[in-house]
């Protein structure tokens, strides 16, 4: 049997350790992480592997040569172009003529391959996948098998709302030569996303084993850190360099430490290293190649590559400090900060938690360093949440970070493109644009400012102007969380796809910018005049005239501000007398303002012109899923619309309403690209506060009733809904626990898990994207059994979250 390595990663997440080192060359106590990787490979007998490479490919070859000093044959495959994790190793297909086994260069594992192998061959398994099960899924391929180890469901890099289970694809898979059938050559094709999805989808024997034992894919500096603590504590069957001279002390050899130095363990000091007197090394620390610790100097929880020289008197905390760089007398580093190769860090400077320091840098002496140095700082969650990216108001949203994100995105937008940025009428949302706007014209892309509006007209005008794409920058404070939002549109209006939030994140975290030729930066345009045109296009869509006649009286709740100030322009043009509210007030107190001048409808918008929430006549003020079902009824009523997305939590009523009305109901996940992208677009019920208000103002001028009569025309649509608190950490074990569950019930997984009752009925398990929550929907016809299938579920995932 053979084996590959795969070890072509640029591990663009770990620099600055690898600005001059491929991924799988990054040490792990003292020597590569790939060479753990050969010396596993060896171990179960497999001892004639191809390595794929990519980046610094000469770096991996240098070391290993042919592969004989380690015990085994290495033949080398270069990637002259990335052609994925499938399609690099389809350069070695003449080589992989048996079984093989595939494993990354860049993770640390001690599972039993020979377990594997052996429940591939009893499955008489095309592919097998090593699964693991892990805290937080999100990063990683999540995998359901059936009863017999048979993968039954594969998603790649799910969200939360996706999450169906807590275990995942390692990365080690053992194959056929078969395989290659699958593979196209010379065309990027990846495991995850293309080779496994197309074998379910023929029905080949796919399997998932089920490994025992540790497993670490080094893919970010955090857990590159917590690779070596958990080498040093014992979590990993693999062997140490260097012998225990004490329990817990690992010591190689010529190593000199002075009397007085002191050393608590477990540790690990490599070769021809100097702990000098007075030094102490704390636990959690290793000390590489021909490193020096001077005199009073405390290391504790830090990372030393080879030839580090650490002065008197320095202290590191959770440090990462990389080869031949110089700390000298009195620095200190602290928590996650990274020093890159060949820098010195200057007498008495400071580098404060998660600075990152690219190599060959210098930092003069006394210097407090906040910030990476050249590039950015990077966050320790990911810059999109389910609307964009947000963060408090100049706290965690600055003019400097906005300024980056920028030039990242302009970055993935092609040269000279033109894009519109928008924002409200706050003052910050108002410096944010302007700033955003510089970091797209140093990249070379022109901007059109539509400001001040809303995010329903912002989309429209994308279209209509059929640019590239918009962002839109808002100032939300609802409850005092004083949050900054900016959301990024495509070239059709829709909010982008996860895979351009992707690229985006790349580019900040890499500083990957285009910066334009001073004369070739993009140029700013403005456009005072887009509410007119989108006023315009709403007017075109309903008989304008028949509302007029009705004049209806209508008392609105919106913030008085001049990114609003195109409502009343909407309403007086429809011949509406308009009431107006003070802003913030609320809903039961606007019921009685309805009641008390008579008026026929009250209305209360969303801050950024999307959401919409009526008052009756009779001061009723419509929840939610009475909104829904107000939307699909007036979409369908007239015929203007054949189809309409819904999001998958929707009342099961609400089919009844589509196939009186001869319209067709899509249910999809409950975010704004997955409803925009069915039937009209943009323009868009659930989305769009305007355009859905005139539309049941359509209605109700046409057929000369009241919003209440309106109302009492629709089902019962209401449900069960609760909300159920749970760590982030928790939640792919309680999804794979539910899964367990629920193997032979009737389940939709299109968002969360959906299981539909024997009995009628169904309950919606649904993780919350961001928080730590999951929201549980339950409906029946019986209130009593959506409660009672309800609870079962709610004390489920209440103890999941315990065992």
């Amino acid at each position: 049997m053979k084996g590959v390595i795969m070890a072509g990663g640029k591990g663009t997440r770990l620099r600055p350790l690898t600005c001059n080192m491929p991924k799988p060359m990054v040490p792990m106590l003292h020597k590569p992480v790939m060479e753990y990787g050969i010396e596993l490979l060896k171990k179960f007998g497999i001892t004639d592997i191809a390595v794929t490479v990519h980046y610094l490919p000469d770096a991996i070859k240098n070391y290993f040569g042919n592969g004989r000093d380690f015990g085994v044959n290495l033949h080398y495959f270069v990637e002259d172009s990335p052609l994925g994790t499938a399609g690099s190793i389809k350069n070695a297909e003449e080589f992989l003529d048996e079984r093989f086994i595939v494993i990354s260069g860049d993770a640390l594992t001690d599972f039993n391959l020979a377990k594997g192998i052996e429940f591939h061959e009893e499955n008489n398994s095309l592919a097998t996948i090593f699964m693991k099960q892990v805290d937080s899924p999100l990063e990683y391929g999540v995998i359901m098998t059936n009863q017999e180890g048979k993968i039954i469901r594969f998603l790649e890099k799910p969200s939360w709302n996706e999450v169906f289970s807590d275990t995942v694809n390692t990365g080690i898979y053992v194959l056929e030569p078969e395989v290659f059938n699958y593979i196209e050559k010379d065309v990027p094709v990846d495991f995850s996303k293309d080779l496994f999805p197309l074998l379910m989808k023929e029905d080949k024997n796919l399997f998932g084993y089920q490994a025992e034992g540790y497993w670490s894919d080094i893919g970010s500096l955090q857990q590159y850190r917590q690779s070596h603590y958990d080498m040093l504590n014992g979590l990993v069957n693999l062997p140490f360099s260097g012998k225990e001279h004490e329990p817990g002390i690992w010591v190689g050899e010529n190593v000199f430490i002075e009397d007085g130095a002191i050393i608590d363990a477990p540790v690990s000091i490599a070769d021809g290293a100097v702990i000098r007197k007075g030094a102490h090394i704390g636990k959690l620390s290793v000390v590489g190649k021909n490193s020096v610790v001077s005199t009073g100097s405390s290391l504790k929880k830090t990372v030393l590559w080879n030839d580090v020289f650490v002065g008197d008197q320095c202290e590191l905390r959770g440090a990462t400090i990389a080869n031949g760089t110089k700390v000298e007398k009195d620095a200190s580093v602290f928590e996650h900060a990274v020093v890159g190769n060949h820098c010195t860090i200057g007498r008495n400077a400071t580098l404060k938690p998660d600075v990152k320091i690219w190599p060959e840098k210098e930092i003069f002496e006394e210097a407090l360093v906040h910030t990476s140095i050249v590039w950015g700082k990077k966050a320790t969650k990911s810059l999109f949440g389910s609307r964009g990216v947000s963060g408090i108001a100049n706290v965690e949203i600055t003019p400097d970070y906005i300024a980056r994100l920028a030039s990242a995105y302009g970055a993935v937008l092609p040269y000279g493109s033109q894009i519109i940025i928008a924002s409200d009428s706050h003052d910050f949302s108002v410096m944010i644009k302007q700033s955003f706007i510089q970091g797209l014209h140093s990249s070379g892309v022109h901007t059109l400012d539509i400001s001040p509006t809303v995010a329903p007209v912002v989309r429209f005008s994308i279209e209509e102007e059929r640019l590239e794409g918009g962002v839109y920058v808002r100032f939300s404070n609802p409850t005092g969380e004083k949050q900054l939002m900016i959301e990024f549109y495509d070239n059709k209006g829709l909010p982008i796809h996860s895979d351009l939030e992707r690229k985006i994140e790349n580019a900040y975290w890499q500083e990957d910018y285009r910066r334009a030729s001073f004369d070739r930066i993009g140029k700013g345009a403005v456009q005072a005049n887009k509410h007119e045109d989108y006023i315009s296009a709403l007017l075109e869509e309903i008989q304008e005239k028949g509302i007029q006649e009705a004049k209806f009286r209508v008392v609105v709740n919106y913030n008085h501000q001049p990114y609003l100030n195109f409502i009343p322009n909407l309403y007086n043009r429809l011949n509406c007398e308009i009431l107006t509210a003070p802003y913030q007030t609320k809903p039961e107190e606007m019921a009685s303002f309805v009641r008390v001048t008579n008026a026929n409808i009250g209305v209360l918008i969303g801050e950024a012109g999307e959401t919409l929430r009526l008052i009756t006549e009779t001061g009723e003020v419509l929840d939610e899923e009475t909104m829904l079902a107000l939307y699909v009824f007036t979409a369908f009523s007239q015929g203007k619309q054949k189809e309409m997305a819904i999001p998958v939590y929707g009342s099961s009523a609400l089919d009844s309403i589509a196939e009186r009305l001869k319209g067709k109901l899509i249910r999809t996940k409950a975010n704004p690209r997955s409803i925009m992208e069915v039937g009209k677009g943009v323009l868009n019920y659930q989305y769009d506060a305007q355009y859905a208000f005139v539309h049941i103002l359509e209605i109700m001028a046409m057929q000369k009733i009241t919003l209440s009569e309106l109302v009492k025309m629709l089902p019962d649509v209401h449900m069960l809904r609760e909300y159920v608190p749970c760590p982030k950490d928790k939640k792919g074990r309680v999804m794979r626990r539910l899964m367990e569950d629920i193997r032979d019930n009737n389940v939709e997984l299109l968002d969360g898990i959906k299981v539909f009752h024997p009995e009628g009925g169904w309950t919606l398990i649904l993780p919350d994207v961001e928080q730590p929550v999951f929201t549980v929907y339950s409906q029946n016809k019986d209130p009593e059994q959506a409660k009672q299938a309800a609870s079962q579920y709610i004390e489920k995932i209440q103890l999941y979250q315990q065992v």
